[in-house]
C-alpha cells in the first residue's frame, strides 16, 4: 500500500493529473455552467504552483521536522552503544547480466550524519537497515549498498552490521532488534532524514525500544536556497515526501503502529 502511495500519490503524479482533469471534464459536460470544476481546476493549478516554490514546500515540512535535533555532544546520546541508520532509496540498474545500485541523496545524507555520530561517540556498532522495499526497481538490498557507503567514510568493517531483511520502517524493529541484542546493545542512536524521524521513532517506541533520534540534513549543503516564490524541482521533491510522510502517518497512526 505505502509503495503504491510513494510511487502514485504525488502531487504532479500522472494519476493525480488525470484525475483532476478527468473529474473538471466529466463536471463540465454533466453542468456545463458549473462554476465548480472551473475553480476545482484552479485550486490545483495554485497548489501545484504553491508547493513547487521554497516557501510551499518549507510550510509543508515544517510540521513533520518541527523540534527534532542532532546528537551533538556525547551527552545527548544518553549512552547510546549503537548507531542504527535506516534506509530511504536506492536505485539500481542492470544491464548484460550486471547489476549496479548507487544511493540516492537521501540515505547518502544519513550516512554522512552515521560517519560524524561513529566519531563522536565510538559506538560498539553500526547497523544499516535496509532491505529491497520494491521488486521492480530495486535488485539489491539497500543495507549493502549503505554498508560500502560507512566503509568508505572510515568505519571499520567489522563495526558495521548489515540488516538486509526490512523493506518498510514498520519491520526496522524486528529486523534491528536481534541484531543489537546478540551484541548486548541496550541504548541507540537512529539516523533518519528530518521527515522520516517521528514515524520511525514512534514505531521503534511501539515495540519497547526507547531510542535517541539524530536527524540528517534535510538537503546537501551545496544547494543554494532559491527564491521563496520561484518554483523548482527541489522544492516538489520535498513537498512530495512530506505528501507521502503525512500519508503514512497516517496510516501508521490507523493500524496502532505508533506510539
Amino acid at each position: 500500500m505505502l509503495t503504491f502511495i510513494k510511487g502514485s500519490i504525488r502531487f504532479e503524479s500522472p494519476l493525480v493529473v488525470v484525475v483532476i482533469l478527468a473529474t473538471v471534464a466529466i463536471w463540465w459536460w454533466r453542468r456545463p455552467g458549473s462554476r465548480g470544476a472551473w475553480r476545482l481546476l484552479v485550486g490545483y493549478l495554485a497548489a501545484l504552483y504553491f508547493v513547487s516554490t521554497p516557501i510551499g514546500a518549507n510550510l509543508l515540512t515544517a510540521g513533520l521536522t518541527h523540534g527534532l535535533t542532532q546528537v551533538e555532544r556525547v551527552e545527548d546520546a544518553k549512552g547510546a552503544e549503537a548507531v542504527v541508520v535506516l534506509g530511504g532509496g536506492v536505485q539500481t540498474v542492470s544491464a548484460r547480466g550486471q547489476v549496479l545500485a548507487q544511493l540516492q541523496s537521501t540515505p547518502s545524507l544519513r550516512i554522512l550524519e552515521a560517519a560524524h555520530l561513529y566519531r563522536l561517540l565510538a559506538p560498539r556498532v553500526v547497523v544499516v537497515s535496509g532491505g529491497i522495499a520494491d521488486a521492480r526497481t530495486e535488485l539489491r538490498p539497500e543495507a549493502e549498498q549503505m554498508a560500502n557507503a560507512l566503509a568508505s567514510a572510515g568505519i571499520p568493517a567489522n563495526r558495521i552490521l548489515t540488516d538486509p531483511d526490512a523493506k518498510t520502517t514498520h519491520e526496522h524493529p524486528r529486523t534491528v532488534g536481534p541484531l543489537l541484542a546478540a551484541h548486548h546493545v541496550r541504548q541507540f542512536v537512529i539516523v533518519t532524514s528530518p521527515m522520516h524521524m517521528r514515524r520511525s521513532l514512534g514505531v521503534f517506541r511501539a515495540q519497547g525500544f526507547d531510542p535517541v533520534g539524530s536527524v540528517s540534513a534535510l538537503q546537501s549543503e551545496q544547494l543554494k536556497p532559491r527564491p521563496l516564490f520561484l518554483p523548482n524541482d527541489d522544492s516538489m521533491m520535498l513537498s512530495n515526501q512530506a505528501l507521502y510522510e503525512y500519508a503514512a502517518l497516517v496510516m501508521y497512526w490507523w493500524r496502532g503502529w505508533l506510539k
